[in-house]
């Protein structure tokens, strides 16, 4: 099941859905990130991602 927008993935944990994911509090700062790929550091030390758009991938 695709998760919905606003999910969130901690950094260095595998990406459990695919789609354009923002740092926490930085919404401007978009990145497009593969399911399973590893979650990578945020730019300005954030704790965790922010799923904006899903994908397909799921």
């Amino acid at each position: 099941m695709a998760l919905k927008a606003g999910a969130t993935a901690e950094i260095s944990e595998k990406c459990p859905q695919g789609g354009i994911w923002y740092p926490a509090g930085s919404p401007d700062k978009t990145r497009s990130i593969g399911i399973g790929n590893t979650m990578p550091p945020t730019p300005n030390g954030e704790s965790h991602w922010v799923l904006k758009t899903p994908t397909g991938d799921n």
